[in-house]
């Protein structure tokens, strides 16, 4: 027994040297420079999805417009993703704990990867013998998210006691070991004309007390001298400051293509945030876009958003579930085919939009200029009221004069109706206009008037919009009047629910 044991323990140190070496090696090799222009998402693992062969990724890699005899390179990297394993466990999202991966799971999507991407390899040999592309070809892999609701992820290697994600340190444990696998296995793998440059961060949004986790992933991550990306959704949490977190690329997920979320405003508000946050775009796609010509149009608005703001120019993910774009690229109907083409010459920088489509509307931001009685900087506070409603999240994110770092559980102030809101000048103030930003990741539109008072008894109603939609960006002019005190009375939410939510409250 004891002979057993100093094998098994002698083995185990020679895994571990080979893998410190081995990786210590690829971080020496890593330095080394590639471009990045549109990556593509391929889900790759559980039985349900595609047995991704050598000869499927043709059509990711090269185009050829037959008409004119003219070909071309499409996508220079894929990321490798999946969220949930073949026994129905999640890498991200498990609502129950029995349905969270662990150990075992991970285990097997770092042995799953090896298979797609020997078929990637093979493929871009193929294509580089008829030279038709010359360069390697960029991996990603993706990184199960440590739920914090596992308490018993399992043990590694040379422990006896099971990683428990409410700790800090047993999460860090486990994402270097899951790094070290796969990086262990890329570099034994031998793929020689992919170029892997980092790994992708699985959860959409970040909640408020996971910030130092992922810079502690982060520093492992550039310690191998690779990237890290991340593809929030578009009310994900803490998308504002994904350079903070040493996140190397962000794309944001527009997630218009799918339902229609936010109405014909939806694009140009994502061009606005991008823009803001200075990240990339992330281009949707899924089956639908086949029988559906909602879903065809609304994938021809993000190619034209794509060139109206020129997302082109920047680094794009772009999402297509499983595998919509082969099967466009060999569908039999004419304008299926076309929007493969469409796909194939944004990517090329050729794309001209349809002239059917209306023009794009900027987001426009209202005229700022002048002392805001209501920043907070000016002694303005918000008054908590006592009964019949509740404020919740911070208050005082109503009044900091941020119009853009908020998501769709951060970043706003919020009451219930009915309820209402109020300022507190902290003297006499002469007003003319209000400005309110209102919740606007959605299309609700709310109701509500706005009311003004000397004494905080008597209101005098100065703004009534109880009837019609309003929605987004609000201002009205009034006739100038003094006041000490604002009150915003909301009566109603589109969306149902009984909270009326502004982002910024502005008073001038």
């Amino acid at each position: 027994m004891k002979g057993k044991f100093t094998i098994t323990k002698i083995a185990l140190i020679i895994h571990i040297f080979i893998l410190f070496l081995c990786n210590y090696l690829w971080a020496e090799e890593n330095i080394r420079s590639f471009e990045i222009k549109n990556i593509c998402l391929i889900y790759h693992g559980s039985d349900q999805r595609r047995n991704w062969q050598p000869e499927d990724f043709k059509p990711y890699l090269i185009y050829t417009d037959i008409s004119i005899e003219k070909s071309f390179p499409l996508f220079d990297t894929f990321l490798l993703i999946e969220y949930r394993s073949s026994d129905g466990k999640y890498f991200w999202g498990g609502q129950k704990k029995e349905e969270i991966a662990t150990i075992e799971q991970w285990k097997w999507l770092i042995n799953r990867w090896a298979s797609c991407l020997d078929a990637i390899n093979e493929c871009v040999g193929e294509i580089k013998k008829e030279g038709k592309i010359q360069n390697k070809i960029n991996i990603i892999i993706t990184i199960p998210e440590p739920d914090i609701n596992c308490i018993n992820f399992g043990t590694l290697s040379g422990s006896e006691v099971p990683l428990n994600f409410q700790k800090t340190e047993d999460v860090l444990k486990a994402l270097q070991w899951y790094m070290d696998e796969v990086l262990y296995q890329i570099k034994v793998g031998g793929y020689e004309h992919l170029n892997f440059i980092g790994f992708y961060y699985l959860a959409e949004s970040i909640p408020a007390g996971r910030e130092n986790v992922i810079k502690a992933m982060a520093e492992i991550i550039h310690r191998y001298k690779l990237k890290f990306f991340w593809i929030p959704y578009f009310t994900g949490n803490n998308v504002w400051l994904w350079k903070d977190l040493n996140f190397d690329y962000m794309f944001l997920q527009p997630n218009y293509f799918f339902e229609g979320k936010g109405g014909n405003h939806r694009l140009s508000l994502a061009g606005y945030r991008i823009q803001e946050f200075q990240c990339g775009v992330e281009m949707e796609l899924d089956d639908r876009i086949f029988k559906s010509e909602t879903h065809q149009y609304r994938f021809q608005q993000y190619l034209q958003a794509g060139t109206h703001f020129q997302w082109v120019k920047k680094p794009i993910a772009w999402y297509q579930a499983n595998d919509t774009i082969y099967k466009l690229a060999h569908s039999q109907d004419d304008k299926l085919k076309s929007i493969y083409r469409d796909i194939a010459y944004f990517i090329h920088g050729e794309y001209q939009p349809p002239s059917y489509l209306p023009p794009i509307e900027e987001y426009k931001v209202p005229d700022r200029k002048g002392n805001n009685y209501a920043h907070i900087d000016n002694g303005t506070k918000v008054i908590k009221p006592n009964d019949g409603f509740c404020l919740s999240l911070n208050p005082e994110w109503m009044i900091d004069g941020d119009i853009t770092n908020y998501s769709g559980t951060a970043g706003f102030g919020c009451c219930g109706i009915p309820g209402e809101i109020v300022l507190d000048f902290s003297k006499n103030i002469l007003v003319h206009r209000v400005q309110l930003l209102l919740f606007n990741l959605d299309e609700r539109y709310y109701q509500y008037h706005i009311d003004l008072s000397n004494d905080g008894q008597n209101w005098n109603t100065v703004v009534d919009k109880t009837q019609g939609e309003y929605r987004d960006w609000q201002t009205d002019i009034i006739p100038s009047q003094t006041a000490h005190y604002l009150r915003i009375v909301p009566t109603y939410n589109s969306a149902h629910q009984s909270l009326f939510q502004v982002v910024e409250i502005e008073v001038y």
